[in-house]
C-alpha cells in the first residue's frame, strides 16, 4: 500500500481499502434481558438461535492493507426487538460470545415471537430509555486510546437484522444475512518531512476555508445516533450546534507507531490535525472522504509549530 503524504495546507483524500470480515453464528443464555416485560402480544422470553451471521471484527489484527478479525469469548452485543418497539415497550438485552474464535455462538434470552425483526448491535449499547431519541442508540467517539484492541472492543460498531424463523415453547430460531459497519477505521501515521512525530496527544477537527474570512477551525461530532431499523442504517452525527469540542485521542504512552482512530463517515471533509509530544506541536489539514466499513491507513506531514 503506497503511504500518503500531506503537506500543510494541502488536501489529500484517505484511500480506501476494505476491512476484514468474519461468518459468526448465534445462540442464547438464561440471562433475563433489560428490556421491559411485555404482556399479551404473543412474544415471551425464549433461548435463541441466530445463525450464520456474518460479522466483523472483536479482535482486529493489521495486515497493512486489510484487518483480519476473530472474537474473544463473552464480547457483548445488544439485541433490540425491532417488530415489537412501540411507544410504551422496548424488548432488548445482551448476547454473549461463548468462544475466541473467526466465528462463535452468542448466548442470550431474547423476547420475540416467530416473523421478529431482531436488530444486533456489536459492541453492546444500550438504547436511549426516554425522550425525542427513545429507542435509538448513541455512537459515541470520546475517550479514544488510539490502539487497535481498544477500536475493536469500544468503536467498532456493527448493525445487522435477523428474522425470528421459527418458535417452540422455549427456544427461538432466527438467521441474519448480513452485518454492516458503521464508522470509519482510520490508521494515522505523521512525519515532519524527514523523521516520524511520535504521537502524546492527537486532536481532529473539522475547519472551513472561506474565500472572504479564511479558514476557521470547527469542532468535532463526539456522538452519533443509531435508528434500529429493518436494512440498511447509518449512524447521524451530532448537529454543528452540539459539538463541544475536539475529538481528542490519548494514547496510554506516547509512541510513534502509528494511532488508530474511529470516525464518522464524511464525503470531502476538510479535517484539522493537531499532534502534541514530548518535543513541541505539529499541525496539518487533509480533505477526506470516509465510508463506513472501510480501513484508511494513512501517513501525514505535519509542520512544527514555534
Amino acid at each position: 500500500m503506497k503511504k500518503l503524504n500531506l503537506q500543510m495546507g494541502i488536501m489529500i483524500v484517505f484511500c480506501l481499502l476494505p476491512l476484514g470480515c468474519i461468518q459468526t453464528s448465534c445462540s442464547s443464555d438464561d440471562d433475563e434481558p433489560e428490556g421491559v416485560e411485555q404482556q399479551g402480544d404473543g412474544r415471551k422470553l425464549l433461548q435463541m438461535t441466530v445463525s450464520d451471521v456474518p460479522l466483523t471484527r472483536a479482535t482486529l489484527t493489521d495486515n497493512i492493507s486489510t484487518l483480519g478479525a476473530s472474537w474473544n469469548a463473552g464480547d457483548a452485543a445488544t439485541y433490540f426487538n425491532v417488530s415489537s418497539f412501540t411507544t410504551d415497550r422496548m424488548d432488548y438485552g445482551t448476547l454473549y460470545a461463548s468462544s475466541s474464535a473467526a466465528t462463535s455462538a452468542f448466548t442470550g434470552t431474547v423476547r420475540c415471537s416467530v416473523n421478529d425483526n431482531i436488530a444486533l448491535l456489536y459492541p453492546a449499547t444500550a438504547p436511549i430509555m426516554s425522550g425525542e431519541n427513545r429507542g435509538k442508540f448513541t455512537i459515541s467517539l470520546g475517550g479514544q486510546k488510539g490502539t487497535l484492541g481498544d477500536v475493536a472492543q469500544r468503536y467498532h460498531y456493527v448493525y445487522g437484522v435477523g428474522k425470528v424463523t421459527s418458535v417452540t415453547e422455549t427456544t427461538a430460531n432466527a438467521t441474519i444475512s448480513s452485518m454492516q459497519s458503521l464508522l470509519a477505521l482510520a490508521k494515522f501515521e505523521f512525519n515532519d518531512g524527514t523523521n516520524p512525530i511520535a504521537v502524546k496527544s492527537l486532536s481532529i477537527r473539522y475547519y472551513e476555508d472561506d474565500a472572504i474570512y479564511g479558514p476557521s477551525l470547527l469542532d468535532y461530532p463526539l456522538t452519533g445516533t443509531l435508528t434500529p431499523s429493518v436494512g440498511d442504517v447509518a449512524v447521524v452525527p451530532a448537529a454543528q450546534k452540539d459539538w463541544d469540542g475536539p475529538l481528542v485521542i490519548t494514547p496510554d504512552s506516547e509512541t510513534s507507531d502509528g494511532v488508530y482512530v474511529a470516525l464518522f463517515p464524511v464525503s470531502g471533509y476538510n479535517i484539522f490535525f493537531s499532534v502534541e509530544n514530548s518535543e513541541g506541536t505539529y499541525t496539518g489539514t487533509a480533505s477526506a472522504t470516509l465510508k463506513a466499513g472501510k480501513y484508511y491507513p494513512a501517513n501525514l506531514k505535519l509542520t512544527k509549530q514555534e
